[in-house]
Order: structure tokens, then sequence, then C-alpha cells
């Protein structure tokens, strides 16, 4: 018994984490935000965060496999003596219901950041677009306008 109380503990301190990463994560998604809606695309920012995110991910992974192999241990022992550890039963369910509303949250601002993205890239892809296009016009424009001052070869007909 001395071992399940130590199995919900770990258990606890996991979820509690996993609560803490998945804010990290909320609070990467609002730079990325930032990032994309500035005026100017702040490539590094974004970059950044995205790679914070990638080792929160990692995290919680690691939190997810962590919790699945140490509940294994305890599962049997609650459901052998329910009473005993329904404080503790409620807590995981609260946390859990925590972790599940964090993560809709994540899920929600993943999807707002993406369509800030692509709009943004499809602003940039139309100002290169533009640029190429009076690249292209200033081109044309030189080109022509060299040719102004050029005297075509002209031939004189001396016989008469």
């Amino acid at each position: 018994m001395d071992n399940t109380v130590n199995y919900i503990s770990i258990l606890k301190e996991s979820l509690y984490k996993k609560v803490e990463v998945l804010d990290e994560i909320l609070r990467l998604n609002e730079l990325q935000k930032e990032s994309v809606s500035e005026d100017k695309f702040n490539e590094d920012k974004f970059e950044e965060s995205i790679e914070k995110k990638d080792v929160c991910i990692a995290e919680l992974n690691k939190l997810d496999s962590g919790f699945e192999s140490v509940f294994k241990h305890v599962k049997e022992k609650i459901d052998e003596n329910p009473e005993l550890y329904k404080k503790d039963v409620e807590e995981f369910q609260k946390l859990i219901s925590e972790i599940t509303e964090k993560s809709m949250e994540v899920q929600l601002s993943e999807k707002r950041n993406e369509k800030l993205v692509f709009g943004k890239l499809s602003e940039e892809r139309t100002k290169i677009r533009q640029s190429k296009n009076a690249n292209r016009v200033a081109t044309d424009y030189y080109k022509n306008m060299s040719k102004v001052n050029v005297v075509e070869p002209q031939f004189l007909d001396k016989k008469k």
C-alpha cells in the first residue's frame, strides 16, 4: 500500500506538470500570433516559439507515457479499494478535465495561428509578385528607352 501512495503522488505530479506545459504552449502560441500579426513578420520570434513548442510537445509525450506506465501499477489497487482513494481519483478527474480544456484551447489557438500564417504568406506572395511585375516593367522601359537614341544605319543612294 505504501508504494501505491507514492505512485499516486507521482501521477498527481505528472498531471500538474502537464497543466504547466500546456500553459507554456498556450503562451508560445500567443507569441506566434504576435509575431505573425506584426506589420513586419518577425521570423526569428516565430521560429524560436516553434522550437520551444517542440520541446514542450516532447515533454508532454514523455509525461503521457510515464503516466500510463505508473497508472498500470496503481490501477488494480485503486479498483480494489475505491473508497480509500476516492479523493485522489476526484483530483485526477479534476486535473484531467483541466488538461482536456487546455488541450482544446491549444488546438483552437493552433488553428487560429495557422490561418494567420497562411494569410501572411499570401500577403508576402502578393508583394513578391507585385515587386517582380514592377521590376519587369522597369526593365522593359529601360530596354525601350535605350533604343530611342539609336539611329538605325541608313544608306544613301549616290547614283543620280
